[in-house]
């Protein structure tokens, strides 16, 4: 249940697509239970449940490690440096989004999941994905997943093309009211406005 790079739907998911039947949808519970009972070790990626669909992924490529690795040692360290920010800087767990969605996003912010099992949408403040090989995808899925699931911001890094897109106000019918693309200085998350990422430091070894 880790995040990657190139989601898929797993097994006769594709087929029935391609072929124009309704795919059977499953529910986080029955995700969970089949992820505990060992199922998809079969598979040689990781999985991660969107909309109902069991995705596999493909492995990571560097640009998207050290991205992801940069993004979360900078945001670690800033956001434990701000006073008052009672905040989590995780990477590649869990975030369930009601019953049919559970991304594994690459970084994302959260308070404290007051001793549920998985962090919650309700719990996030930001969401990071690193886009290498599934720009369009990330955006054709992930962009109004997390809008529909009230994620107040949202980044997507582009390792090769060198920009992070902004998403921030979130709507139900999975749009954004405002999308912003930075090419060049650095990056602030909404939740605390005070810090500051640079670009440089994030791309300078993609």
């Amino acid at each position: 249940m880790e995040t990657g790079q190139h989601r898929s739907p797993v097994g006769t998911l594709s087929s029935a697509v391609q072929e124009g039947r309704r795919p059977f949808l499953f529910d986080f519970d029955a995700f969970e239970r089949m992820e505990q009972a060992g199922i998809f070790s079969r598979h040689a990626g990781k999985v991660e449940l969107i909309e109902g669909r069991i995705c596999d992924m493909a492995p990571l490529s560097g640009d998207h490690t050290d991205v992801t690795s940069e993004l979360h040692l900078g945001l670690g360290v800033a956001v434990r440096a701000t006073p008052g920010l009672d905040l989590k800087v995780l990477t590649q767990g869990t975030l369930r989004i009601g019953d049919h969605s559970a991304p594994e996003p690459d970084i994302f912010v959260a308070r404290s999941r007051g001793g549920r099992k998985y962090y919650e949408a309700a719990d996030a403040v930001l969401v990071i994905e690193v886009s290498v090989s599934t720009v369009e995808d990330d955006r054709r899925t992930k962009v109004p997943l997390y809008a529909r699931a009230g994620i107040p911001e949202l980044w997507i890094a582009e390792p090769e093309a060198r920009l992070v897109r902004i998403y921030r106000g979130p709507r139900a019918d999975g749009s954004w009211i405002s999308e912003i693309t930075v090419t060049e200085g650095g990056v602030s998350p909404l939740f605390a406005p005070e810090i500051r990422i640079a670009l440089a430091d994030v791309f300078g070894g993609a």
